[in-house]
C-alpha cells in the first residue's frame, strides 16, 4: 500500500531533471531498548481494537510494561547523523511493521526537521519489498515532476503488544533505521520488481534479473533473507553478502549504507524475495562517480 499527500505546488511546472537521480549518501543504525512508553489512552484504544479485527491475541500486559523506539525518534536520529539538509522535494517512508506509536504521524513531524515543504509518500504492506518500492517511486516521482533531492526512510521495529514472528524473511529481531539521500547528480540506482512468484519460479527469474543488470558479474550482492542459499544464481560465492535476519526493511538498505559504492569501486546488488506475497526485487547502485 502506498499513501501520498498531494504534489507540491508548482512541482509539475518544473523540468525533470535530464540525469535522474543518484544515491549519494546512506546512513544505517540499530537501536537497543526504547525509552518510550505505550500508556497513552489512543495506544490502549487502538490495540485492543485492530488486534481483534485481525483475530491476534492482544498481550495486554505489555500495555503497561512495554517500551519502544518510535520511527519519529530513529528518524530523527537519522538526520541529525546526516547534518544539516538542504531543500528536499520529497520523503518517502518504508516500514513493514507498524510504528511503536501507531497513532504519532511520523512523516508530517519528521518533515518538520526539514527547509521546505517536501512531499510525503509512504510504502506499506509489502513486507520487505517496501523500501525497492521505495526507491522505485522516488526516482518515478523525481522523473514526472522534476525533483532535484529525495530522501527515503526506512524502518524496522519489533515491539508489540502482541506477537510476532521471530524468524525467516519476515522475522523481526530489533529496531533499525536506514537513510537514504538521492540527489539530480546523475542516475546511479535501478529497480527491478515482479510479483506473484512461487519459490520454484524465483532461481530463474532472479538469474535472469541478475544478468540484465550485472551482465559483467561485477557487482558486490547484498542478498535478503529470503534469498535461499542454495539456489544457483549467476554470482560468485565470494561475491555475495547475507543480509541479517530480523530487519525485513533495513538489512539489505544497511548493508548497501555500510557499503555505498565509492568512486572507483565496484556497484552493488540488492535482492530479495517475499514468499508471503511471492515479489522479488532487484536493485542495483553504481559507483556515484559513474552516475
Amino acid at each position: 500500500m502506498s499513501l501520498a499527500a498531494a504534489p507540491p505546488a508548482g512541482a509539475g511546472t518544473r523540468p525533470a531533471p535530464r540525469t535522474g537521480l543518484a544515491v549519494t549518501k546512506a546512513v544505517h543504525r540499530t537501536f537497543g531498548r526504547g525509552t518510550t512508553a505505550l500508556g497513552q489512552d489512543a495506544e490502549r484504544r487502538f490495540f485492543p481494537s485492530h488486534t481483534g479485527h485481525a483475530g491476534v491475541a492482544l498481550r495486554e500486559e505489555l500495555l503497561d510494561t512495554a517500551v519502544g523506539n518510535t520511527f519519529e525518534h530513529m528518524g530523527a536520529e537519522l538526520l541529525a547523523e546526516l547534518g544539516e539538509q538542504p531543500e528536499t522535494d520529497l520523503v518517502v517512508l518504508a516500514y513493514s511493521t507498524p510504528d511503536f506509536l501507531p497513532t504519532l504521524l511520523t512523516a508530517p513531524t519528521l518533515t518538520e526537521r526539514l527547509p521546505g515543504r517536501p512531499l510525503l509518500l509512504g510504502v506499506a504492506d509489502q513486507g520487505p519489498s517496501a523500501p525497492f518500492s521505495a526507491l522505485a517511486l522516488a526516482r518515478n516521482y523525481a522523473r514526472r515532476h522534476g525533483f532535484r533531492r529525495v530522501l527515503v526512510l526506512a524502518f524496522d521495529q519489533h515491539v508489540m503488544p502482541y506477537d510476532v514472528p521471530g524468524s525467516g524473511p519476515r522475522g523481526l529481531a530489533g529496531d533499525g533505521a536506514v537513510a537514504l539521500v538521492l540527489e539530480a547528480s546523475g542516475d546511479n540506482c535501478r529497480v527491478r520488481q515482479i510479483c506473484g512468484l512461487s519459490p520454484q519460479e524465483v532461481p530463474e527469474r532472479l538469474a535472469a534479473l541478475i544478468r540484465e543488470l550485472d551482465p559483467e558479474g561485477t557487482a558486490e550482492v547484498a542478498a535478503g533473507p529470503g534469498i535461499d542459499p542454495a539456489w544457483k544464481l549467476p554470482v560468485t560465492a565470494a561475491s555475495v553478502r547475507r543480509a541479517p535476519e530480523g530487519y525485513p526493511c533495513t538489512s539489505v538498505l544497511g548493508a548497501l549504507a555500510e557499503r555505498l559504492p565509492a568512486a572507483g569501486g565496484g556497484a552493488a546488488l540488492l535482492v530479495e524475495y517475499d514468499p508471503v506475497l511471492g515479489d522479488l526485487s532487484v536493485c542495483r547502485v553504481d559507483p556515484a562517480a559513474a552516475a
